[in-house]
């Protein structure tokens, strides 16, 4: 007979004795725990970020989307004070997601959390997250995170057809229909679930303040690009320099020469690959899946291009940092 272990839970406070001093922190580092649980790519922005006289524990941007994600988290059940605190940091910074993370939820926090996604417009949204912590006979203990209350995405698509037109509409189901192929052709690349309703993707490029972005751009080109957003113009133009000076080797790994644009006086810069000589709209239906070929070929040649020599920058300080696991 097979042997069965017993399996079980360990009190969070035992973990992590301070909220402030040990789980925001211990949170701020796990952006991939984070990124699987709430099913987006998310790049942390900042912690204990300034709202007013209050301060955000967890500040995040989902690379897909570019909407901004507030984390507020706390050891225990949860209280209003908590909910509280997480509405107004969401209306301070106009964040489109919050996340109130705890050990426990009362039932009418619970239920004030999915009554605020029924009234909520699409790209805005709130998520209740369970933090346990378990262990299994004499092991160490492990973080478990699970999501109680999260979005309606099919009410809300129904909401985006309605007030958004269908533009909107075409644009989240091309995306839909492009991620079951993307995660077969790169299956650890993006944790990304909601396909968001705009022109663009955005995927996480394994440096911060860096993203590949597949678009259709404004000639109706398709095309992918590396998008450069340090918020700071002179980070921006030293990064885009480094990679400029080494601009051969980019493009010869590629096959294709680039388009170098560094959005001079802008807060971001890009470099981008154009994959058409046609014209290709999404109102074309019967193009998706060559498009969605494209994409897929031209994100992947992009990365395996750029990220070793985003990694080498990284470790020489510019302007930008590794992600965190």
């Amino acid at each position: 007979m097979v042997e069965v272990a017993t399996l079980e839970k360990v009190p969070v406070r035992d973990v992590w004795p301070d909220e402030a001093g040990d789980l925001t922190p211990w949170l701020a580092g796990r952006t991939q725990l984070l990124s699987e649980t709430l099913g987006m790519d998310l790049e942390l922005v900042e912690s204990e970020m300034s709202v007013g006289p209050f301060r955000a524990d967890l500040v995040f941007r989902d690379a897909a989307s570019d909407f901004l994600v507030v984390v507020e988290n706390l050891i225990g059940k949860t209280d209003h004070d908590h909910l509280g605190k997480l509405i107004t940091y969401g209306a301070g910074l106009n964040a489109n997601y919050v996340v109130l993370l705890a050990e426990d939820f009362r039932p009418e926090h619970r239920t004030a959390l999915t009554w605020l996604n029924t009234i909520s417009e699409d790209g805005f949204g709130f998520f209740a997250v369970v933090l346990e912590t378990i262990r299994i006979d004499d092991s160490k203990p492990a973080p478990h995170l699970r999501v109680i209350v999260e979005p309606d995405d099919w009410q809300r698509a129904v909401k985006l057809a309605k007030n958004q037109g269908k533009k909107a509409l075409l644009y989240s189901q091309f995306w839909s229909e492009f991620l079951p192929q993307f995660r077969k052709a790169y299956p650890d690349w993006s944790k990304s679930k909601k396909p968001p309703k705009f022109s663009y993707m955005g995927f996480p490029s394994g440096c911060s303040k860096v993203k590949l972005v597949a678009c259709f751009g404004k000639s109706g080109r398709p095309r992918v690009e590396v998008y450069i957003d340090t918020d700071d113009i002179e980070s921006n133009t030293r990064l885009f320099d480094a990679l400029h000076e080494r601009r051969d080797s980019i493009e010869k790994k590629i096959g294709e020469e680039l388009t170098w644009d560094s959005l001079e006086g802008k807060k971001a810069a890009r470099i981008s690959l154009c994959l058409s000589d046609t014209r290709i709209t999404v109102n074309e239906r019967d193009r998706w899946t060559e498009v969605h070929t494209l994409f897929v070929d031209a994100l992947g040649r992009m990365r395996e291009a750029f990220t070793p020599h985003l990694e080498e920058l990284s470790q020489e300080g510019v302007a930008l940092s590794a992600h965190t696991s």
